[in-house]
């Protein structure tokens, strides 16, 4: 554990220097917030109580996904593709760490980097401008907080194999496009998966895409209570375990090709 906080630790300190990298996303990030405000507010006004819950709860949720969004798109696709692209990942499989929890590590200090400059201090200043409620309870709140934490860990592994294809295809960009594109529809984190309608909605609860922004919103706001936010947790669990397995067996199938293509 030692190496693997080393790892994250100079990830993380790498991240703090780009300075107007972290106000061009400070920028953005209350630009969403904002909008999230402003689009559900204007449809409240048009359709008061169509939703299934509060124009509070709403907001909160819409705000709230906004402000951690930027900590869950660290994962290491990117990364990946470009040190196979340039045959530099020699060095990363030498490193005194198993390749997937060294890019778990990378991943890890750049998202404590965010989530400590960027959602929290985001959070604090929407609280005032938005008026977004706390959890009703300290309770809910950790579950968030596990929830939340669980949501990381899946979509980082799901990113994981999409870097893996970057040894079979070298680039990736268009299918990290496709990916972000399905995975922010598919999580809710415009719009919550309650408002899916049918065949879709149906789709989407089954898709591990919801553990990501979904089910802790959902959590946060008191939409899912009870044996719902056990059930909540146990499919993000499952989902998880999933994986890990097939994200390790994925790599360990393709980081085979690299003699040919690395250098």
């Amino acid at each position: 554990m030692k190496i693997f906080w080393s790892f994250a630790r100079q990830v993380f300190h790498t991240t703090a220097i780009y300075r107007f990298n972290f106000w061009i996303r400070a920028a953005t990030v209350l630009l969403l917030m904002s909008s999230m405000y402003w689009v559900w507010t204007t449809l409240y006004i048009q359709r008061p109580g169509a939703f299934g819950v509060t124009l509070e709860q709403m907001v909160t949720y819409g705000v709230l996904a906004m402000a951690f969004s930027v900590i869950f798109y660290t994962g290491p696709q990117y990364y990946m593709a470009l040190q196979v692209r340039t045959g530099a990942i020699d060095t990363d499989l030498l490193k005194p760490l198993d390749f997937h929890l060294h890019m778990l590590a990378r991943s890890v200090g750049e998202m404590l980097f965010r989530l400590g400059v960027l959602s929290l201090p985001s959070l604090v200043i929407g609280y005032f401008l938005y008026d977004l409620e706390l959890p009703p309870d300290a309770a809910t709140g950790a579950l968030f907080a596990i929830s939340l934490l669980l949501g990381y860990l899946v979509n980082f592994h799901l990113e994981f194999l999409l870097g893996s294809l970057s040894v079979l295809t070298l680039d990736i960009h268009s299918l990290s496009w496709g990916y972000m594109s399905l995975s922010a529809f598919f999580a809710g984190q415009v719009v919550p998966l309650w408002l899916f309608p049918g065949f879709i909605g149906a789709v989407a609860e089954l898709l591990p895409f919801k553990s990501i922004f979904y089910l802790p919103m959902s959590i946060y706001i008191g939409k899912l209570s009870g044996a719902a936010v056990v059930e909540a947790v146990r499919f993000q669990l499952i989902w998880l375990a999933t994986l890990v397995l097939v994200s390790r067996w994925a790599w360990n199938r393709v980081h085979t090709r690299l003699v040919s293509q690395g250098g």
